[in-house]
């Protein structure tokens, strides 16, 4: 567990462990190749050190990587298509990391339960949420952009899987009054219907279930273990132990087994639309 820590290079890390692999060479004869320690290498790969641009570029001669795969990786370890810069507060930090997360996932599970989960919130919603919490409204604005700026990963060719699991109540919940909420809903009905975009809404008929506790996203990578973000009204924390996080991805699964299919969740979401306009 860990907060307010940037997760640097989650993605480069693993790739570079993967052309590695690829390329026949053990850590330690890479250490040897360039002069360095077994050590560096290891920590190289899991995240735990970042590369230099020009590191990279020596593991991607040595891997015999050319051409726009070695471009997109020394742009990540030059930060230009890494990690967002981000202003020196813990908040910022956080949001940093989970947009580094989003953007190097290969699959995102997200569970709201009292709200639409940000990805899906129209701009209107945003607002309404923001201003509950007291937002400045000087920074109102920027918090809005930024969280619907953080949407093109649902439609990005090569973007992550979604999978969102919404409780009931967060879509009666009228957030903004009955416009504002009828909005989101018919926009949360066409995110539904994007290609890598699944929306599943668990009924009021399911109780008590797990997952009740706290709002919470899953990111799972190709390469990596999976990192948990667990949201809270401060900020969040981090899990990426293996006997924190198997925890959530067996909510996950629960919550599969609990919700609306696709279908059932798609009717839903339109008539409770449709109330609205009554």
């Amino acid at each position: 567990m860990f907060r307010g820590r940037r997760v640097f290079q989650v993605g480069l890390g693993a790739e570079l462990r993967r052309l590695r692999e690829l390329s026949g060479l053990s850590t330690r004869s890479v250490a040897a190749k360039l002069g360095t320690s077994p050590a560096w290498v290891s920590r190289t790969e899991t995240g735990a050190r970042k590369p230099t641009a020009a590191e990279v570029k020596e593991l991607c001669v040595l891997y015999g990587v050319t051409g726009e795969p070695k471009d997109k990786l020394v742009a990540k370890a030059s930060d230009d298509g890494g990690t967002v810069p981000i202003p020196a507060d813990e908040y910022a930090d956080q949001l940093a990391n989970v947009m580094t997360l989003e953007r190097e996932a290969s699959r995102i599970t997200d569970f709201g339960i009292s709200l639409i989960p940000g990805l899906l919130q129209t701009p209107s919603y945003a607002r309404a949420v923001l201003s509950g919490v007291s937002v400045p409204m000087r920074d109102m604005e920027l918090s809005v952009s930024t969280r619907i700026g953080r949407q093109c990963l649902l439609t990005r060719p090569n973007g992550p899987g979604t999978r969102f699991f919404v409780d009931e109540f967060a879509l009666r919940r009228r957030i903004g009054g009955a416009q504002v909420m009828r909005g989101q809903l018919k926009h949360l009905h066409a995110c539904a219907e994007l290609p890598k975009v699944t929306v599943r809404v668990v009924p009021v008929e399911a109780g008590a279930y797990p997952g009740l506790e706290g709002p919470f996203a899953v990111y799972e990578f190709e390469a990596i273990s999976p990192y948990v973000y667990i949201e809270n009204q401060k900020g969040g924390i981090f899990l990426t132990k293996a006997d924190e996080t198997c925890e959530y991805l067996d909510v996950c699964e629960q919550l599969q087994a609990l919700a609306l299919d696709a279908v059932g969740s798609a009717k839903l979401i339109e008539r409770i639309a449709k109330e609205l306009d009554h």
